[in-house]
């Protein structure tokens, strides 16, 4: 019996997927390989595109798939550079995850914006993550700085409180957009709940 099947994309640049799987636990597997052809040297900072080999596999959670938890799975490559001396070896950073991060920013975007109207311990139960994990990806984007040339008009302004632990007074402000295409974006994630703040984040 043939199984029907649907494509989704993946919305993630200078990648190639190679394979997908679902594994014994229900989650999707998806095996990607980087098209960007080098990188910037660690050292004199020239773009190299000599290559060297593969770093080992990295395994990042991204995005649910028709509720399924889904994770990106590929080995980052390292590039020469003929100009340092000793030749020195570089991995190359792909743009949509950070290195010290387990997620892809896109799932630390779906952490923030679960968050809103509930708290870390709820989502880490609903996400099936670490309590770490929620909260790292709370604070990687506490910010009051926006790069407002991503957007052009901004439709719909909301302002969430959320509690960082139960039963204590430790609260954090999410600031979302509703752009025109009604997609939801994370603007930022002040610090507290106080009006000064949220006054100075909008007045920027």
């Amino acid at each position: 019996m043939t199984r029907a099947q649907v494509s989704v994309p993946l919305d993630i640049p200078d990648v190639r997927v190679l394979k997908t799987e679902i594994n014994s636990q229900g989650e999707l597997i998806i095996t990607i390989e980087s098209t960007k052809p080098g990188t910037v040297c660690r050292r004199c900072g020239r773009w190299i595109n000599k290559f060297h080999g593969h770093d080992d596999w990295v395994t990042l959670r991204h995005l649910p798939v028709f509720g399924r938890p889904s994770y990106l799975r590929y080995r980052p490559k390292r590039f020469e550079c003929p100009e340092c001396e000793e030749r020195p070896t570089t991995t190359q950073r792909l743009d949509w995850h950070d290195a010290s991060s387990p997620h892809t920013f896109a799932y630390d975007e779906h952490l923030l914006l679960r968050l809103v109207g509930s708290t870390i311990e709820d989502v880490r139960i609903k996400e099936r993550v670490a309590y770490d994990a929620v909260l790292g990806a709370l604070e990687q984007r506490i910010s009051a700085t926006v790069d407002w040339s991503a957007y052009t008009t901004l439709e719909v302004l909301g302002l969430d409180e959320i509690a960082l632990k139960k039963g204590h007074r430790d609260f954090v402000t999410v600031v979302t957009a509703r752009l025109a295409n009604e997609r939801v974006v994370i603007l930022g994630v002040l610090p507290d709940r106080e009006k000064g703040t949220v006054l100075a984040f909008t007045q920027s």
